[in-house]
């Protein structure tokens, strides 16, 4: 199974009558597409792209949010041997007027008040909510090889030069199938997508879920109302999310036992829950999964950290959290924590054909038919991230006996204080994270020309009088060199986020910067 087509044409054959994709449409309305029809749509949109003359290698872009078209688009324009250039439905006008150039793309696949939003309108539009649609020519279809590129993935924001993953198929599809393997996906499965698909995260799960023949199902919108309709209703059996996600979803439980007035109920339980096997555990959480549809299988949670104790706290009630590793480079996935497994400190072990080794400074290195050709011309930038077959991610990690995979963070974060100590900010946002006084906290090595690099706490909190509580209650469980020596209350609502939810750490420190400088 070398290309993605391959891949998609031998599930359609397998998987016929039974349903591949779901999407709302209106109030309490749906339309679902079987592995035939999507197949069918996924010709016909490849037979317009026929008409327009296109060749293989050009590229295509697709700016929306996730839906069913969008995988036609996709699926259809790899078929033909376009790649795809996938963009998050918040890109900046101007970041997406810089890839056009970059890439030199042909097509852009977008909504109409996208497109018409747009003040250059320099590429041909392809309407997404209305796909055209033409009878396909298999005769005159391309040869597809494993090694041919099938998408560029931009990592980088507007700043500096933007780095273009260059996936092929076989590191797609090579992925998509490891990922069917180490998680167990069966055909039973339907997945709740609200990643995405501009994330290779959400992708190559979905090729994965496609592959083994289960479901997939869009939330038009991200409100918990909607969010728990579709999994009460569509009998949704697994989620791929961040751990921010997972966090909104434990507010909204616990806001749900706030009103209830059980705190103390809800605290026993979560006491008597640690002490039972995991099997049993749901049957003392009987209400949250019955909120969950009932037939709720597993989380995989990935692209940032995973707090241990909100992990745990998911586990407690009976939902298992498998945690995925990965970057864009690498299709995404490297590793994932096995059914089995209930080590939430660990993100797993690699995936089948997939090989992680820990270089020098402690980090962490992949080889393996998954790992990207490299970057979109720019071989400076190549060079300095894949040698002699390695990736280096610029994680910072460990390997145990039984080779899973333990994090200490980004390389790049790491405070290096004046007598040579290492601080891993994670594990002090950790600590502070799990003090009920913060929402969320980002730990940074500031500068002092007396001190050299100092331990810096920038904190969101719903009371900002509670910080210097928050902060001497970390300190006292964190280690000597891990002292917190100064700290900030973020003046907003929220840290500024990517489109997975991460933090953008950059523009935390920036703004700390100038708040300090102001002052």
């Amino acid at each position: 199974m070398s290309t993605i087509p391959l891949l998609f044409m031998r599930s359609a054959d397998r998987f016929g009558t039974q349903p591949a994709l779901t999407e709302p449409v209106a109030d309490n309305q749906t339309v679902t597409l079987t592995y035939q029809e999507l197949r069918e749509q996924v010709q016909q949109f490849a037979g317009y792209l026929q008409q327009q003359n296109v060749q293989k290698g050009q590229r295509i872009m697709i700016w929306s949010p996730s839906c069913s078209n969008w995988l036609v688009a996709y699926f259809g324009s790899l078929l033909v041997g376009l790649v795809v250039v996938p963009l998050d439905v918040n890109t900046r006008q101007d970041f997406l007027q810089r890839l056009i150039e970059i890439t030199e793309a042909k097509f852009l696949i977008t909504s109409h008040k996208n497109y018409t939003s747009l003040q250059s309108q320099s590429l041909p539009f392809i309407d997404i909510d209305a796909l055209p649609m033409a009878s396909l020519n298999t005769a005159q279809l391309p040869t597809i090889e494993e090694n041919d590129l099938a998408e560029l993935v931009f990592t980088s924001g507007t700043t500096g030069q933007p780095k273009g993953v260059m996936l092929s198929h076989q590191n797609i599809v090579s992925n998509a199938i490891a990922s069917v393997e180490a998680v167990k996906i069966t055909s039973r499965d339907r997945l709740l997508s609200i990643l995405p698909l501009s994330h290779m995260f959400e992708m190559t799960i979905e090729i994965a879920l496609l592959y083994a023949g289960a479901s997939v199902v869009y939330a038009r919108s991200l409100s918990p109302d909607t969010l728990f309709k579709l999994l009460s209703t569509q009998a949704i059996t697994c989620m791929v999310l961040v751990p921010q996600a997972l966090q909104l979803f434990m507010n909204g439980v616990e806001r749900e036992v706030r009103r209830k007035k059980i705190e103390k109920q809800w605290a026993l339980l979560h006491k008597v829950a640690a002490r039972l096997p995991f099997s049993l555990r749901h049957y003392l959480f009987s209400t949250v999964h019955k909120r969950f549809g009932g037939h709720f299988s597993f989380f995989v949670s990935g692209g940032a950290y995973l707090p241990p104790s909100l992990g745990e706290a998911w586990e407690r009630m009976g939902f298992r959290i498998l945690q995925g590793y990965g970057t864009t480079e690498c299709s995404p996935v490297i590793s994932v924590t096995p059914r089995h497994d209930h080590n939430i400190a660990s993100v797993g072990q690699a995936l089948p054909g997939v090989e992680v080794r820990i270089g020098d400074d402690n980090e962490v290195e992949v080889r393996g038919p998954n790992v990207a050709l490299g970057y979109w011309n720019n071989p400076e930038a190549t060079a300095a991230a894949f040698r002699n077959g390695w990736y280096v991610t610029g994680d910072l990690g460990y390997l145990d006996k039984q080779h899973n995979l333990y994090l200490k963070g980004r390389k790049k974060n790491l405070i290096v204080l004046a007598n040579g100590m290492n601080v891993y900010p994670e594990d002090i946002e950790n600590v502070l994270q799990q003090q009920s006084q913060v929402k969320d906290a980002v730990v940074l090595g500031l500068s002092d020309k007396d001190q050299g690099a100092v331990v810096h706490a920038v904190l969101s909190l719903e009371n900002a009088n509670q910080a210097k509580a928050a902060v001497q209650a970390a300190n006292r469980i964190l280690a000597s060199h891990q002292q917190i020596k100064g700290f900030t209350v973020w003046p907003d609502e929220d840290f500024p986020r990517t489109h997975t939810l991460k933090v953008k750490r950059q523009d935390v420190q920036k703004t700390l910067l100038e708040l300090q400088a102001s002052n």
